[in-house]
């Protein structure tokens, strides 16, 4: 399930950066939410008619992961437009806070809580969130489409990005790091539970006690993402990123 969901990003992602620098960013995001909401919907009346195969599951699953692929390469793009430059830092933190609260700490207890109750209403009230969600967005008002002085096929745009990228020092940096460190992240978390959890572990959790610990890790990114701004006006923003790249590694050196 998480390779379905995961990989639209690796076959998507780029498209999906040149199709919000074509579009009107607020309007992919609607149309991805749609679809998301249509997806989970459609997983809700299959699993209700009982007709549903981990065939069906797989493909909704990644049809989801490239609608999310559109719709988070969109958010991120508009938010320049959204917000004056001054306050990007504090914007980005405020994002990322709400969607680490929403993923790390309300839904995992809503996600029990809803297969308790059957997994229709696991299916269905995502469907119903990312109405919401629509609901929002329609809110806001305004164009958020790029004008372009010429006409180019999404493949050239592509290239120019990779080019762009390739040339530009500092971005192409950020570019390894993050890639190599989501890859470290991914790849730690995947065998975490066996380190951590059982009495023949190393360190030897229960589950609560794991529990507790991934909160601790996420309580962890919440106080950086909401203080974020304050830590660059405090040490400036190249500071700031140096600190982030040496302490990060020491935080995941810690249950070892």
């Amino acid at each position: 399930m998480t390779l379905a969901l995961g990989l639209p990003w690796l076959l998507l992602a780029l498209p999906a950066g040149a199709l919000a620098d074509r579009v009107d960013r607020r309007a992919a995001m609607l149309g991805a939410n749609i679809a998301r909401a249509a997806l989970l919907g459609a997983l809700a009346a299959l699993s209700v008619l009982d007709t549903g195969s981990i065939e069906v599951l797989y493909a909704l699953a990644f049809c989801a992961g490239a609608a999310e692929t559109v719709y988070d390469t969109s958010a991120q793009s508009i938010l320049p437009q959204v917000v004056p430059r001054g306050r990007l830092s504090r914007a980005n933190g405020r994002l990322h806070s709400v969607e680490l609260t929403a993923n790390e700490f309300a839904g995992p207890p809503l996600g029990g809580l809803l297969v308790a109750l059957g997994l229709a209403s696991a299916f269905a009230a995502p469907a119903v969130l990312w109405l919401a969600a629509v609901g929002a967005l329609l809110l806001v008002r305004g164009r958020f489409r790029v004008e372009r002085s010429t006409r180019t096929t999404v493949r050239a745009d592509i290239a120019e990005g990779l080019r762009f990228l390739w040339r530009h020092r500092l971005l192409r940096v950020f570019a390894v790091l993050v890639g190599v460190s989501n890859l470290a992240i991914s790849a730690s978390f995947a065998v975490f539970v066996l380190f951590a959890v059982g009495p023949g572990s190393p360190m030897g959790l229960t589950e609560p006690a794991y529990g507790l610990l991934l909160t601790a890790i996420a309580g962890g990114s919440l106080a950086g993402s909401l203080t974020a701004d304050r830590v660059e006006g405090l040490l400036g923003r190249a500071w700031a990123l140096r600190a982030s790249v040496v302490a990060s590694p020491r935080s995941w050196a810690c249950p070892p």
